[in-house]
């Protein structure tokens, strides 16, 4: 355990800014502290290993950030993970879910409202099926054959995660020696059969590469700063750019200032992000140093992937 009294700063060395499970899991981090500890600020930092999320106002203590990151999952509410294994469903059930978050969401508490509407929108929904259309964050099949989606693996992830494991998460090197149900946002999860040196339906957790439980459990948090809205009539989730039907990129951007988490919620949807190519003196007028991009591919009907994210 590392306590530096005299840096104000609490760099999180596990958190690759280039890795956008990495950087999902810095947001997801940021959201969660943030809760605790009221005007953090969250900035990154370029180090010899990379771009690493540097947290501010909440303490240099490794270890009891860790722990107070693990109590607060744990103690938040599991409403809207509960209300169906699968993702998507029903969207008359979606309707009534976001009805009733919209009626308990406080100023200060808009958790269940801000991961519902991460999770889809229920305007326009299927018609073949009746489902509402869901983010581009959910990479995993709509339900397995027991009828488990991501509902479900968030909520069974969570009962796996330990303190030692978040610690190492954010703090040291991953060694993808977790357990779990991918939500298959690591780069390095994409195990399609081509890519692997023995048959994937034989494979277990020894011949790796495992997952980081941490890692996922704190970008689930990350999905209430990012929306799903229609334009159109098609569903699209903030921070991607579709520049076709199959071509569709998550873009995101590092920034050194350390700012409140409103203004870097702001700065995730700046349609500046987007351009192409990218107006970077506009973007370094705001703070804004690099912006990655990680193509989502789909390898089959059921699942997605990103594929290794590189600066624009």
């Amino acid at each position: 355990m590392r306590i530096r009294e005299d840096d104000t700063d609490l760099l999180l060395y596990g958190l690759d800014g280039s890795n956008p499970l990495g950087f999902l899991a810095a947001v997801g981090v940021a959201i969660v502290a943030e809760g605790c500890w009221p005007g953090l600020r969250f900035g990154w930092r370029r180090t010899g290993r990379g771009w690493r999320p540097s947290l501010q106002g909440c303490g240099s203590d490794e270890r009891a950030f860790s722990e107070r990151i693990l109590e607060t999952l744990r103690s938040a509410p599991t409403t809207v993970f509960d209300i169906d294994n699968r993702m998507p469903f029903d969207v008359g059930k979606f309707f009534k879910a976001l009805r009733g978050a919209q009626e308990r969401s406080l100023v200060m508490d808009r958790r269940d409202v801000d991961l519902l509407a991460g999770m889809g929108t229920e305007i326009y929904p299927d018609k073949r099926n009746g489902q509402f259309q869901d983010s581009k964050l959910r990479m995993v099949r709509s339900g397995d054959s027991a009828g488990q989606g991501l509902p479900f693996y968030a909520k069974a992830n969570l009962e796996k995660l330990n303190v030692e494991r978040v610690q190492l998460t954010l703090f040291d090197v991953w060694d993808y020696r977790d357990d779990g149900y991918s939500l298959r946002w690591d780069p390095l999860g994409d195990q399609r059969y081509a890519l692997r040196w023995r048959d994937p339906s034989k494979s277990k957790l020894a011949d790796g590469p495992g997952m980081m439980l941490a890692a996922d459990c704190l970008a689930i948090e990350a999905m209430r700063w990012f929306p799903t809205l229609p334009v159109g009539r098609q569903a699209e989730t903030s921070g991607f750019q579709r520049k076709s039907r199959r071509e569709i990129y998550f873009v995101w951007p590092i920034w050194t200032p350390m700012l409140s988490t409103d203004t870097v919620r702001s700065l995730l949807v700046l349609p500046d992000l987007t351009h192409d190519p990218v107006d970077h003196g506009s973007l370094a007028r705001r703070g804004i140093q690099e912006v990655y991009r990680s193509q989502r591919v789909q390898q089959n009907q059921y699942y997605s992937n990103f594929l290794p994210a590189h600066s624009i």
